[in-house]
């Protein structure tokens, strides 16, 4: 069998594919057409634990994307797909995923790191299954079967028009900040993504600007995000800026910053959100002047370098939190609830939140120079069924 896909570039780098049999790429001025054989690929295994429990069969093609995705693609299950440096899907492209199938990207440095955006007016249907999970992961465990580590490829980011953010991950190419006021839509879509898995994800491209497992930025709440997992990322698990797209049971594991954090303005509602933390910092980490809801979670903080299970970072921030346990076992000198500045306390409550624990630390704790810990605290105790053990 031979599969075809065609696909238009503005800054064409094919990598050299290997595995694929008699694989041909014939190049015109602006289109890529990429030909290759079924044969037996040289995959190596793609994940440890984290695959083993699938339906899905090992790919048995190697193709390599880059560049940008400007017409409708489909990526399919047969195919160990490969990212050679930054992948652009562009407004008025649909990507779409199988079930099954899996998206592995090349380790760089800088500019040259492996990442994909869905641009603003582009959109993903990555549609899993629980059984048949779509995986992002690194050519060094995909291909080369490697051990799994942080840092070994880029992140996913999905850029929507619900809200202004400016990214700092994406400021070194300006065309991947910001909105335009005048498409701004609360309500827009920008696909699908279920049961979708992210590992070994994250890189610095330069200072204060890094890329997450995953990136959400001004995306709309008619995106669908549901049954997410990401493990081993060299910065934050989930970032969001921004937006209003709301989430629907989230793992997040082993990111070396915090695990879920938002900014910029992001006022959706995140449900049955699992965070099991053994590195990195907060578990929730929250900026801007905005409430988001957190209905249903459990965070377990084994370990933190600083800032609590719940991080109310910068001034006017507020959040509400909903049927969940925070479980702090971390000794770091800030409490499983922390600020820094002054939060918004008029748009802050609890409601049946346990906190618990072996940590040694308050509760309740805010930096030295300034935060709202007492007054956070004493919303939490007007609250109903609130419990601190």
């Amino acid at each position: 069998m031979t599969n075809l896909k065609t696909i238009t570039l503005s800054a064409v780098v094919i990598a050299a594919m290997t595995g694929c049999g008699d694989t041909t790429i014939t190049q015109g001025d602006s289109t890529v057409t990429i030909t290759g054989d079924t044969t037996t690929g040289t995959s190596g295994t793609t994940e440890s634990a984290s695959l083993q429990a699938t339906e899905c069969a090992k790919p048995v093609n190697e193709k390599t994307l880059a560049g940008n995705i400007s017409t409708d693609m489909d990526l399919t299950a047969d195919t160990l797909w490969l990212l050679d440096g930054l992948v652009v899907v562009q407004a008025g492209a649909t990507l779409t995923i199988e079930p099954c199938t899996t998206i592995a990207g090349y380790a760089g440095t800088g500019n040259s790191t492996s990442y994909m955006i869905v641009d603003k007016g582009a959109t993903i249907i990555a549609d899993g299954t629980e059984t048949e999970p779509i995986i992002f992961t690194s050519a060094e465990v995909a291909l080369y079967g490697g051990s799994p580590a942080w840092g070994q490829w880029g992140g996913l980011t999905i850029i929507g028009n619900a809200g202004n953010s400016q990214v700092q991950a994406y400021e070194v190419n300006t065309a991947y900040g910001g909105y335009d006021a005048a498409t701004n839509n609360l309500n827009d879509s920008s696909g699908v993504l279920r049961h979708v898995k992210i590992f070994n994800s994250g890189i610095t491209m330069a200072q204060d600007k890094e890329i997450n497992g995953i990136s959400f930025v001004g995306v709309g709440s008619g995106t669908i995000v549901e049954d997410i997992t990401v493990d081993q990322s060299d910065d934050d698990c989930v970032e969001v800026w921004g937006g209003t797209v709301n989430f629907r049971n989230v793992t997040l594991s082993n990111c070396s910053d915090d695990h879920f954090d938002i900014d910029d303005g992001y006022s959706g509602t995140v449900r049955n959100l699992v965070i099991n933390q053994t590195t990195g910092n907060a578990g929730i980490e929250m900026s801007g002047y905005t409430a988001a809801t957190f209905d249903g979670f459990t965070i377990t903080q084994d370990f933190s370098n600083k800032e609590g299970g719940i991080f109310f970072k910068k001034v006017g921030i507020g959040g509400h939190f909903k049927n969940g346990t925070v479980i702090d076992n971390s000794v770091e000198g800030a409490g499983t609830i922390h600020s820094r500045d002054a939060a918004d306390t008029n748009n802050i409550s609890f409601e049946n939140v346990t906190l618990t624990g072996t940590s040694s630390d308050p509760r309740f704790t805010d930096d030295a120079n300034g935060g709202s810990a007492a007054a956070i605290e004493a919303i939490f105790n007007s609250g109903t069924g609130n419990v601190v053990n």
